[in-house]
């Protein structure tokens, strides 16, 4: 970024000067009655409220005193303005945006959903607002890049959510695999994709195990290999389970889990509790959202989700007229493209000017029409208004596992595993969201858009989609693995994560009988990786020559698989698998290779995350396909095991009793400024802290080698919901309630996180007023001299 000015580093005071007041009285516009929030020893906000306009306004009001900054970093990333903020560096961002058409999505929603909804969006955009209006200083950063905060709208709720969730879908690993049919042909390319173990373990029914083959390709890449010309070369996971009353102490359900997503600071997810008359609800809130639309519970009734890794993004090659590019070929004739022009505005740059072609299958997202062929987004949440935003507020009023299952009827985006339970003591599972029918050739490539033949035929009926209730084994388990057997009737998605996490998942909940919310607890710690376990068998039968090679096959033979911080056996495996993988792809992949082995997330290293959970498999059933020729699997694990010690020798130097797994697989909190401000960082960015766990272990810690084997995707949030008592619940996040830099709740859960302990989650209001920190009343503006309410907010 150009231009900057050179602000110092800040003082505490200055950081401090920035927090909002928490605990005076305050009036506000657009309130009916008065509302009370106490904030619990964590900063947690708790708001009771008379009526149900104004729970969400409050939650609105109390969101923006404690993330304001992070509702519009989200804000300006989703609508494609963030360029405005950081300058060129943002550009790429807002393209993307712009091109995707997300906000203008998100106010074609707003249209869509019901009176109640709007009025819930409206209520809670008026407590971002009446916040503005009382505010008496803005957060650190909109002082530090001279930002004024601007309203906020309804849609931008939505807006919002979208952001958070439009990358979770499946369209860049459609366009990887095209780049790898290219570069290695069908044979080969059908063997990697879609890169998942045969037989997994399935969500439904709970703990059936998948017979049929890996899906085949070969056809369709075939057919489909002769359009890539044409065409140019142009994630995220999370545990959840519940366990029946059958096999608690209680008598009554526990539910638990944890999503997995980047470590953002602040954190994606904020805690809150809301009640009013018709609920009274905890949870994890997104910023800026009404509501608990992923995790939380009310007086009846608990629910949590992980990605259900569905399939729910295609990409359509559109054949655009070289003599007129606003016109693509579909069918027998010419469609004319809708064209929208943008401008985005660059701080310390010039503005940047766009045309978006958008055809009836979406937004051209890469490519130019002007050049005859580009690829067209198609995506659940952005082909028509959609109303999951309906689901939210019947959601919060369900009272019975019935109730809140039917309340998911209207839910498009993103597809989750939906896991649930009442106090009457039902526990079930349901695919909730909406997946498109079409044919199988969508699930692999680009397809052609202009034949007809691979258009969205509706979505599978909800009614249709895999659900259980109380199944006999008294447990249900996600983890992002498949989700049905090769019965089910309907395509719902070709990569799925590996069942490693899902199967020590279920061992886990086997074994437990009178189970506890501790036991629950301490099930998030579990840092058995089994596909080490698998690697340590097969280093058996290497023999190395080396006294470095055979000391470190000496610690990894004795090692248990179990990825602890302090153990040098984690780094060792952690290594050897990197270079086993660089070793033998790298040559196939070519020119390739270095987005699947780059610093970066995206679809290429994701896709090599997927093949190295493979070498298992492949090394039992001494499948030599990715083998030099000659080579058997003793003598690549030797090579790889002698190479991964050079590699951490250079990292780490020579004395291998300091390669512990904490040393290098830690957190890495960066704060979106730090970067543009690097003299601000040490206020801006969290501390690092070592932790266990890799990214096939139940405790999240996936990591990017290139990157250094930091955390790239973890664990940003951990809970558990007691049925039996509210009381017995727990949560935590990688970092803390607030968003303030200065404040001392913005990383006060952090160690607590690292270390996989609970903090409380107090529900029962008795005890939530007792264990205050703070208290503030909220209440309507003062009547006006000619009896109509005051317009401005202000402090009391």
């Amino acid at each position: 970024m150009t231009g900057v000015t050179p602000y110092p580093a800040p003082t505490r005071e200055d950081l401090e000067a920035a927090l909002p007041d928490v605990s005076g009285p305050l009036r506000l516009v657009g309130l009916e009655g008065p509302v009370d929030v106490w904030r619990d020893p964590e900063g947690v906000p708790h708001v009771r409220a008379g009526s149900l306009h104004d729970a969400f306004l409050a939650q609105g009001f109390v969101t923006a005193q404690d993330r304001l900054w992070h509702m519009e970093y989200d804000r300006r990333r989703a609508h494609g303005r963030w360029a405005e903020v950081v300058g060129p560096s943002g550009v790429g961002q807002d393209l993307y945006a712009r091109r995707l058409r997300l906000g203008a999505s998100a106010r074609a929603d707003y249209a869509a959903v019901d009176p109640a909804t709007r009025a819930m969006l409206d209520a809670y955009a008026a407590g971002v607002n009446a916040f503005l209006a009382t505010a008496r200083i803005r957060p650190v950063e909109f002082q530090l890049v001279g930002l004024e905060a601007e309203p906020w709208a309804p849609w931008d709720c939505l807006a919002v959510f979208k952001i958070r969730h439009v990358e979770m879908g499946a369209w860049q690993s459609k366009l990887w695999r095209a780049r790898l049919l290219r570069q290695l042909g069908v044979p080969l390319t059908a063997f990697l994709c879609p890169g998942t173990q045969p037989n997994p373990t399935l969500i439904v029914p709970p703990g059936g195990v998948y017979d049929g083959p890996l899906p085949d390709g070969l056809d369709i890449l075939t057919a489909e290999e002769a359009l890539l010309p044409s065409i140019g070369d142009a994630a995220s996971e999370s545990n959840s389970w519940a366990l029946h009353g059958r096999r608690t102490a209680s008598g009554l359900p526990l539910v638990a889990g944890d999503p997995h997503r980047a470590l953002d600071v602040p954190n994606v997810y904020y805690q809150t509790h809301v009640a009013c008359p018709e609920f009274d609800a905890i949870g994890f809130a997104f910023p800026g959202v009404p509501g608990f639309p992923h995790f939380g519970h009310n007086a009846t009734v608990a629910w949590c989700v992980t990605h259900a890794m569905a399939d729910y993004q295609d990409l359509f090659i559109e054949r655009f007229d070289p003599a007129d590019p606003r016109r693509y070929r579909f069918g027998d004739g010419w469609r004319e493209a809708a064209v929208h022009r943008e401008t985005i505005r660059v701080k310390d740059g010039a503005p940047v000017e766009l045309e978006v072609t958008e055809t009836h299958h979406g937004p051209v997202a890469l490519g130019d029409p002007r050049r005859r062929h580009a690829l067209a987004f198609r995506y659940t949440a952005t082909a028509e208004p959609n109303r999951t935003a309906d689901v939210i507020l019947a959601m919060l009023r369900a009272r019975t596992a019935d109730e809140l299952e039917t309340a998911m009827r209207p839910w498009v985006d993103p597809a989750n595993n939906l896991v649930f339970a009442d106090r009457a003591g039902t526990i079930g599972y349901r695919t909730r969201g909406q997946v498109p029918r079409r044919t199988a050739a969508n699930a692999w490539l680009p397809v052609p858009g202009w034949s007809g033949a691979h258009e969205w035929r509706g979505p599978i009926p909800f009614d249709e989609m895999p659900a259980v209730r109380n199944p006999a084994t008294g447990w249900i388990v996600t983890a992002n693995s498949r989700i049905a057997g090769p019965d089910y009737p309907h395509y719902l998605g070709l990569d799925h994560a590996p069942d490693f996490r899902t199967r020590r998942l279920v061992a886990r909940l086997e074994d437990l009988h009178g189970a506890t919310a501790d036991d629950m607890a301490a099930v998030h710690a579990d840092r058995v990786s089994i596909p080490a376990r698998e690697m340590v068998e097969a280093l058996r039968r290497v023999t190395p020559d080396r006294a470095i090679d055979r000391d470190a096959l000496k610690r990894l033979r004795e090692w248990d698989g179990v990825m602890e911080r302090d153990a040098v056996a984690p780094t060792l495996y952690a290594a050897l698998r990197e270079r086993l993988a660089r070793d033998l792809l790298s040559p196939l992949l070519g020119p390739l290779a270095a987005d699947a082995f780059g610093p970066l997330p995206g679809a290429p290293v994701v896709h090599m995350g997927r093949l190295k959970a493979r070498f298992g498999e492949w090394i039992q059933a001494d499948d030599r396909t990715l083998l030099p020729a000659g080579s058997d699997w003793p003598a690549a694990l030797g090579c790889a095991l002698a190479g991964a010690l050079d590699d951490l020798g250079g990292l780490l130097g020579p004395d291998a009793e300091q390669w512990t797994w904490g040393r290098v697989h830690a957190t890495r909190p960066r704060h979106p400024l730090s970067s543009v401000f690097p003299q601000w960082a040490s206020a801006l960015d969290p501390p690092s802290l070592a932790t266990d766990g890799d990214g096939e272990t139940v405790q999240a810690g996936a990591f990017i080698p290139a990157a250094g084997y930091a955390h790239a995707v973890t664990s940003v949030a951990r809970y558990v919901f007691d049925l039996g008592n509210w009381e017995r619940s727990g949560w935590i996040v990688p970092l803390g309630a607030s968003g303030h830099p200065g404040s001392p709740h913005y990383a006060d859960q952090a160690r607590d996180w690292a270390d996989v302990r609970l903090r409380p989650m107090r529900y029962a209001w008795t005890r939530v007023r007792k264990d205050a920190e703070s208290h503030q009343r909220l209440v309507p503006p003062e009547p006006s001299g000619d009896g109509r309410p005051s317009r401005e907010g202000s402090a009391s």
